[in-house]
């Protein structure tokens, strides 16, 4: 091979390394990151040990809850294209497998309502967004039981997760995120009848409060 044939092979194939720098520059540049972001995300929940654990083995609480399913959805506003804030819901639920001995209703179904202000910092690349969410607000969580009966904690929640999206038009993005939420809350109420009682979660078995995680697909848009 003479040194003009590598010298046209060279020249082809840095055309070629232009073109395509210049579509991808040109299909990023096509991306709209700026305005208000609506989205939503739609998975499971699982649990992760908090002041209450997952997993007991008591008379009065034998046995553990499981992952079930989860969905969310945020609004924001983007006015940099690396920054995000706004407000988010997630509702994950679970499914409670418990012998709560001879004394206890068993339960039918539980779960938690989250509602935080969140900040997002993105690391925009191309058409992709890298970003972690970082949140506070409120949190209940519910474990029902037979009839009426259920047993809930509420307080002041911490949210903090990955996100990774793709924008495959202008304004619509598909993608996944992962949610660790961090209960605080020291006190379990349980409701019998007409009767509430709110105790630390210290002093007797119980289902509440843990911790939950929330994964799943992530899609949304950019408008306006």
């Amino acid at each position: 091979m003479n040194s003009h044939t590598q010298l046209r092979r060279f020249v082809v194939f840095s055309a070629f390394l232009g073109v395509s720098a210049r579509e991808a520059s040109a299909a990023a540049a096509d991306v709209d990151r700026r305005g208000l972001q609506i989205e939503g995300i739609i998975g499971g929940a699982g649990c992760i040990p908090g002041r209450a654990p997952c997993r007991q083995d008591d008379l009065i609480l034998d046995g553990s809850t499981n992952p079930s399913f989860a969905v969310g959805a945020a609004l924001g506003f983007r006015p940099f294209k690396w920054l995000m804030f706004g407000a988010m819901y997630r509702w994950g639920m679970f499914n409670p497998d418990y012998d709560t001995g001879p004394d206890g209703s068993a339960f039918d179904w539980g779960g938690q309502h989250t509602a935080v202000a969140f900040l997002r910092p993105i690391l925009p690349i191309w058409r992709i967004d890298l970003g972690v969410n970082l949140g506070t607000g409120f949190a209940r969580q519910v474990f029902h039981r037979e009839g009426d009966d259920l047993d809930y904690s509420q307080g002041v929640p911490f949210l903090v997760g990955p996100t990774f999206d793709i924008f495959v038009t202008k304004n619509f993005f598909l993608g996944v995120e992962v949610d660790f939420i961090f209960n605080t809350q020291r006190k379990i109420c349980e409701v019998r009848g007409n009767t509430t009682t709110c105790f630390d979660v210290d002093d007797e078995p119980t289902p509440a409060p843990t911790h939950q995680v929330i994964f799943g697909f992530h899609m949304g848009g950019v408008a306006f």
